[in-house]
């Protein structure tokens, strides 16, 4: 656990951490990042192969539940595949997730995403996440842009 929640605060400081807010109400987050991720035993949870190709990861998509059913989560995966493509020029976005959430699995099906091979999971140190999925980054879909808007955060003293 205090790994996880280290990973969270390293995360929030390296401005990996985007925030939906609805007024002073945080309605969504994602984490994207141009690096994998790692398993609890510091291994990279996608195969050597799959990183060779540049992508962009997604983390923590995470929709407050009164605000589910509105497209919110469809709509940040959709900013991070425009993300990818503009700001770090790469042609892919991926995820990991839970191997045993099947919903979640037919979820981001559901969005574009394909079922990628996966590691030897004994090699992972029993990592829950090692069902991965990956999509074009021109792929994107939905109207973002109406729901929310980009900004940059507060600027620095």
């Amino acid at each position: 656990m205090a790994g996880h929640i280290e990973r969270i605060r390293n995360d929030l400081l390296k401005g990996k951490v985007w925030l939906v807010w609805d007024g002073t109400t945080t309605a969504a987050t994602i984490t994207v990042d141009t690096q994998g991720p790692l398993a609890l035993n510091e291994q990279p949870v996608w195969p050597a192969d799959k990183l060779r190709e540049s992508a962009l990861y997604v983390r923590r998509v995470i929709v407050r539940r009164r605000y589910a059913g509105r497209g919110l989560g469809a709509a940040l995966l959709d900013w991070a595949a425009d993300t990818a493509r503009r700001n770090h020029e790469t042609a892919l976005i991926r995820i990991d997730v839970w191997t045993t959430n099947l919903n979640l699995h037919a979820y981001y099906i559901g969005q574009r995403f394909t079922p990628c091979e996966g590691r030897d999971p004994g090699e992972l140190a029993n990592y829950p996440s090692q069902a991965l999925f990956e999509r074009k980054a021109d792929q994107s879909g939905s109207a973002y842009r109406t729901m929310f808007v980009e900004e940059d955060g507060p600027d620095e003293p």
